[in-house]
């Protein structure tokens, strides 16, 4: 009589596998859709101060060399390089969309000399930011959770129901 050693796993064996698999996943995948959210949203922070710092550099060196210091749209912030073919931001973020958010930025309608507006805001909320952004000459953020800014050039100025990045 010859012995047969069976190798391999039972399916009991295979289906607990399995089972603590799909628990480690159930834990894990709204912890990694959380983290990615936290991430675009200091994205979208960094990005409209790197808009503010753009505004300044762009009015001050006279960018468009037209001879009025004015500020600039996110098409000449990211084509102001003067003669090279680097800007003052990145394409992407000029092209409007970067991180899941989608940004404007332009000069004040009654006085580009004086006034800028820019938001950003998720390009799917709830899923790729939760929070909604905005900035102006002032440069400070401000943020809100209720609902996206409207893009103010008329007077570029902040919402009151708006709170400051950081408080």
């Amino acid at each position: 009589m010859t012995l047969r050693i069976k190798k391999g796993f039972t399916l009991i064996e295979l289906m607990i596998v399995i089972a603590i698999i799909a628990i480690i996943a159930a834990i894990a995948i709204p912890n990694l859709i959380e983290a990615r959210k936290n991430g675009n949203e200091t994205a979208a922070i960094g990005a409209l101060k790197t808009i503010g710092t753009s505004q300044s550099l762009f009015r001050e060196a006279d960018k468009e060399g037209d001879g009025n210091l004015d500020y600039g749209t996110l098409a000449e912030l990211a084509s102001a390089g003067g003669g090279s073919t680097v800007g003052l931001i990145d394409s992407v973020l000029g092209a409007g969309t970067k991180n899941g958010y989608l940004f404007s930025a332009s000069y004040g309608a009654q006085t580009s000399e004086f006034l800028w507006f820019a938001v950003a805001n998720p390009a799917l909320p709830q899923t790729t930011g939760d929070r909604y952004f905005c900035a102006n000459q002032e440069g400070v953020t401000f943020y809100t959770v209720s609902a996206a800014f409207a893009y103010n050039t008329d007077d570029c100025t902040v919402p009151a129901n708006s709170t400051p990045v950081g408080k």
